[in-house]
């Protein structure tokens, strides 16, 4: 994983799977093949980690709630490397900073511990990684990843009474009553926490 920038504009300073955006270059807009070529090209341009020509497997599709001003829908991908492959990852110095290895456990306890900023996407695809669900993702096929998780955002009061931001996903009971865009809850996402709250710099599950 890595840090990004602290001047980035969206989710500064948060711990993130190599990404950007989808080029020209990548091939026709919104379509599946620029999206992959896109994630090829960002791991090697953030991680250096070069995936060459072998499968990746599209498993998720998060879509940024309409109350932050810039949204994006990002696919997420999984690629796997032999135990001698990956030895010559690193961050580019530049969008991302501090990239490392570690496994999913790993960076979940330092989420809790408050020692690093997982955005809720990266938050739930490491909890699902951490839970043994591998399998799982192996197991999707394009189509079940295709409807993305659009989750709303809004402000409540704490159990202090400050206000805090929540992201509730589409399977919450309240989910069709809030404002805010909205979508139905894919199948892949039922298992996941139904609300996630900003808490100081980090973000837990509720």
């Amino acid at each position: 994983m890595l840090r990004r920038s602290a001047r980035s504009p969206f989710m500064p300073d948060a711990l993130v799977f190599p990404g950007g955006a989808v080029d020209a270059a990548d091939g026709p807009a919104g379509s599946d093949a620029a999206y992959e070529a896109a994630a090829r090209r960002e791991c090697s341009e953030e991680a250096g980690v070069v995936l060459g020509d072998r499968p990746l497997r599209w498993f998720d599709t998060w879509v940024t709630p309409s109350a932050e001003p810039r949204r994006y829908e990002a696919r997420f991908f999984l690629a796997e490397l032999g135990e001698d492959e990956g030895g010559e990852a690193a961050a580019d110095g530049h969008e991302t900073h501090e990239g490392r290895w570690a496994s999913a456990a790993e960076y979940l306890a330092l989420g809790a511990a408050g020692a690093v900023d997982l955005p809720p996407p990266t938050l739930c695809t490491l909890m699902r990684l951490a839970d043994g669900r591998l399998a799982a993702l192996r197991g999707l096929a394009p189509e079940d990843a295709r409807a993305p998780v659009l989750p709303k955002a809004l402000l409540e009061a704490g159990p202090d009474g400050a206000a805090r931001i929540v992201v509730v996903l589409p399977h919450a009971a309240d989910y069709e009553a809030l404002a805010g865009d909205g979508a139905p809850a894919p199948a892949r996402s039922l298992d996941l926490p139904a609300r996630i709250v900003r808490e100081g710099a980090s973000w837990r599950p509720l």
